[in-house]
């Protein structure tokens, strides 16, 4: 047989607008639950692995200084809280170090005696000290600054927390409830530093609403941004960076400030956070990648951020519109759909195969996401991913079921009939011979083979039900096993005959393939004459009748298709080549002795032209055929050549 020729698309619309409708819904059913907020753990989980990765490091050192007030300092100092003398000290030892800005992180509302005199004399005289206030909640009271400072000089300290507990936002404004918009400690510790530096903020030129520090316009965090779905966004929130990894702040304890073990030029130029890090005192959150860290040191992390952004060492983080992460979803839906479709007239991925294509695939798209980042773009994976495995399982499962009840209408009609083989081939080339859900009718050249059970009507009515079938039945399977290992297929099953076909249903494309199928024919119809003896041995050891057989083979043009509703269809062969091979298997014009040779085979003049080199054949003359007006050269089929 030939190379099979390409298999054409099989249905290319329908599939087109499966796979369109699929990616679609998909598509729609991933935005629904981002939109729910059903992703934004998974984004906000790969955003915290990109940060520990990928994330730029500062290209410069730090001016961040910590002044930390440990267990071991409230044990010296003996209470809780530190006195107004004590902490004016430390500061003062700071400030004559010519550090460029302090900030307090403790709570000074109230006064700490002694030295409660001194402390707020140098809050009301020295302008680098900024200090905190918090904000009150639903079930907690606010706490207030130190009074000797005006509100240009005190912030907020309030922390946001992710639905998850972890902090990745940080507030620079927010509104007190009464319609004053206040600024946060970090901001108004950022600030401080940056106006020795001639740097104050200011609107954007393009965007007024919009804060320009320095090199830097501040957008203002949105409740959708990256892999967020629906998290609050009052106030102005700046998504933090984390850039430097947790715990590498420089930092010294109040104790080694206070006995002089900090040499001054560490401290010149600093911007000093002075807060506790007691565990008596827990004042504890978790960052990005599970790290718990002191509030002091996010509050760091935030004036470390602006100062580099506004210095231009830093730039915010690129986020994409709805509209385009929406377009990504649909794109990333619809290559899956196409995936899971297929080549058509090929196979439907295997499980093996389609692990490895969604693993490549979520691998490739988690790689995308991280290369983004590092590039200063958050690509939120989560809805790409869930799109891409979503898509490719339901589509391929789709197609597998779609295809396994196909496979099972081709073998229905074709498994019972032809050889495994052959059915394999008829299901891998199933785009030349399906349209619609059924065999596409289509004109070949097949070669035709009758057998008929002679004799079957005069023993019908004499023997019992049981025996006839026991006798019809096992000539039934001698003939059609005849038929199978000759390649052909057996195309419908008489009372007392059969109908097989050589040709079909692959369409031969040369005249050699034709003239193979007809070869195929005639030594299938010897082989049913070489059975008949040994049928009739086993059929007489059974006490049942001799049998005789007639067989006819033609060959010639004919039409192929399937007869008959949807779940009792038939494949079948028509055309004038079945009726010759019927006429010319049971016409009486050619005289046999069936005693002594059970079997009588006929065959066409057109048929004895493509087996003449191979078998060797004698003409019986013309024979008149009922219902046709011209007579047919009929030959006897003899045997093969040697």
């Amino acid at each position: 047989m030939a190379e099979p020729r390409a298999a054409r698309p099989r249905e290319p619309r329908a599939a087109l607008r499966a796979g369109a409708v699929s990616g679609g819904i998909v598509c729609a059913l991933v935005l629904a639950l981002r939109a729910l907020g059903w992703l934004q753990p998974l984004d906000l989980a790969l955003y915290d692995q990109d940060l520990r990765r990928f994330g730029s490091a500062p290209a410069v050192a730090s001016p961040l200084l910590l002044v930390e007030i440990r267990e071991e300092d409230i044990r010296e100092q003996g209470h809780w809280p530190i006195s107004d003398r004590t902490l004016a000290t430390a500061l003062r030892t700071l400030l004559d170090a010519d550090v460029a800005a302090i900030g307090l992180d403790l709570y000074r509302d109230l006064p700490v005696a002694p030295g409660v005199a001194a402390f707020d004399r140098l809050l009301r005289e020295e302008p680098r000290v900024v200090a905190v206030h918090k904000f009150g909640a639903l079930d907690t009271e606010g706490i207030g600054g130190p009074s000797d400072l005006g509100p240009d000089r005190i912030g907020f300290n309030d922390l946001l927390l992710d639905p998850d507990g972890v902090v990745r936002r940080a507030l620079l404004y927010q509104d007190d409830g009464v319609g004053d918009v206040q600024p946060s400690f970090a901001l108004v510790l950022a600030l401080r530093a940056l106006a020795a530096q001639g740097v104050q903020p200011a609107p954007d030129p393009q965007q007024p609403e919009w804060l320009r520090l320095g090199a830097a316009t501040l957008r203002p965090f949105g409740a959708r941004d990256g892999g967020y779905a629906a998290v609050d966004d009052s106030g102005y929130q700046l998504l933090l960076d984390h850039a430097r990894p947790p715990r590498s702040f420089e930092s010294v304890s109040l104790g080694e400030l206070l006995r002089g073990e900090v040499d001054p030029a560490r401290l010149r130029g600093r911007v000093v956070v002075v807060g506790s890090n007691a565990k008596s005192l827990p004042d504890n959150f978790r960052v990005p990648g599970g790290a718990i860290v002191p509030g002091l040191e996010l509050h760091a992390h935030t004036v470390d951020q602006l100062l580099r952004l506004a210095s231009g060492d830093a730039r915010p983080l690129g986020l994409l519109p709805d509209s385009v992460e929406a377009a990504l979803v649909l794109a990333v839906a619809l290559a899956g759909c196409a995936l899971g479709l297929g080549v058509p007239g090929r196979p439907v991925l295997g499980t093996g195969a389609l692990i490895a294509t969604v693993a490549a695939g979520s691998s490739a798209l988690w790689l995308a996401g991280a290369l983004a980042f590092r590039a200063g773009l958050w690509l939120p994976m989560a809805g790409p991913l869930l799109a891409w495995v979503g898509s490719v399982g339901i589509v391929t499962s789709w197609v597998a079921r779609r295809e396994q009840r196909e496979r099972t209408q081709v073998m229905r009609l074709f498994a019972r009939h032809v050889s495994a083989a052959v059915a394999d081939e008829i299901w891998r080339r199933r785009g030349e011979f399906f349209a619609a859900g059924r065999p596409r009718p289509q004109r070949l050249t097949a070669t035709v083979l009758f057998v008929d059970l002679r004799g079957y009507t005069a023993q019908a009515e004499k023997m019992e039900p049981e025996r006839l079938m026991a006798w019809s039945n096992e000539f039934m399977d001698r003939m059609a096993r005849s038929v199978d290992a000759h390649g052909g297929i057996v195309d419908d099953y008489f009372g007392d005959g059969i109908k097989a076909c050589f040709g079909v249903p692959i369409p031969r494309a040369t005249g050699e393939e034709i003239a193979a199928d007809a070869r195929a024919a005639a030594a299938c119809a010897l082989a049913m004459a070489d059975e008949v003896p040994r049928l009739n041995a086993d059929l007489v050891g059974r006490g049942l009748p001799r049998c005789s057989v007639k067989i006819g083979v033609h060959t010639g043009p004919a039409v192929a298709g399937s007869v008959g509703e949807a779940d009792r269809m038939k494949y079948t062969v028509v055309g004038d080549v079945a009726v010759t091979a019927q006429r010319l298997e049971s016409t009486r014009d050619v005289p046999h002795d069936f005693e002594s040779l059970p079997c009588r085979i006929l065959i066409s003049e057109a048929t004895r032209r493509l087996v003449a080199r191979a078998f060797r054949t004698e003409r019986v003359g013309d024979v008149a055929l009922e219902g046709r007006a011209e007579p047919v050269a009929a030959h006897r089929l003899l045997g093969a050549r040697d």
